[in-house]
């Protein structure tokens, strides 16, 4: 990411740019989109920021982030719309500077071919979420991997997130891996391998031990050392077992899903 703060000049010439292209092809962006662009200055400012100044690249990027917004439905999907178990997988926190954390552990992860999209969905709509809390000063990713074996790690669903991620530009600013075992080494490597270098340069090991430097005890989670019992997620979720039938999910995967999960079925 660019040190260099963009001009005035530039992030007005970048906007206009987009502006005029909107105009042109209004149905491939979001209205919610549209009117960031036009109100904040921080959705221009950024991809100058990660695109280190020049223009052409940086308007390019914004083509591409905010079509894709629009394509995937980001703007579409709210909170209750995702079960309370895949919440409970995707924790969040505060470091001691301030910084948002969003946290998610690799033990507790399947893939499960019956849940279709919705995981993805569900990535894009936490990015985008945890963006938006952020704002210009940007989150760290931490990833506990401890506990965790290759069946934990579903390659495609890192590789979606870790592509989309580059629509969120000069946002994310740390990816801490945390108790990495030594039997998901190979599988670490391959991951490696297709982060940009961008990405790369951000990544670190850490133990859990050590989180206390970054972390408050009461923001941590007990699984990581720290006091905290339960989930910073939002209110009156629903559990997966309650939304079976919108999701089009039988009665034998929803028991299968609990029993993965090592949690009890709601009734």
């Amino acid at each position: 990411m660019a040190t260099n703060k963009p001009s005035e000049e530039s992030i007005v010439k970048i906007r206009q740019r987009f502006l005029e292209e909107i105009d042109k092809n209004p149905t491939h962006y979001h209205q919610v989109d549209v009117k960031r662009v036009k109100e904040e200055e921080w959705e221009v400012r950024r991809f100058l920021l990660e695109y280190n100044g020049d223009e052409n690249a940086a308007f390019e990027a914004m083509v591409k982030c905010y079509r894709w917004k629009k394509e995937f439905g980001v703007h579409e999907r709210t909170d209750d719309m995702f079960p309370k178990e895949l919440w409970e997988l995707a924790d969040c926190a505060r470091a001691k500077d301030g910084s948002y954390v969003q946290m998610e552990a690799f033990r507790t992860q399947r893939t499960y071919k019956e849940l279709n999209e919705l995981p993805k969905q569900f990535i894009a709509h936490m990015l985008e979420r945890i963006d938006r809390m952020a704002g210009e000063s940007g989150f760290i990713m931490l990833i506990d991997a401890s506990g965790a074996g290759p069946s934990n790690v579903n390659m495609d669903l890192i590789k979606f997130k870790m592509t989309i991620v580059e629509n969120y530009p000069s946002s994310l600013k740390k990816i801490l891996v945390v108790d990495l075992p030594w039997i998901l080494n190979p599988i670490m490597t391959i991951i490696i391998n297709f982060l940009n270098p961008k990405l790369k340069a951000m990544l670190t090991y850490q133990k859990s031990k050590e989180l206390l430097t970054l972390m408050e005890p009461g923001e941590l989670p007990t699984s990581l050392g720290g006091t905290r019992e339960k989930p910073n997620i939002p209110d009156n979720l629903i559990p997966l077992a309650h939304m079976a039938d919108k999701l089009g999910l039988t009665d034998k995967f929803v028991d299968t899903f609990y029993g993965h999960l090592k949690m009890k079925r709601p009734a």
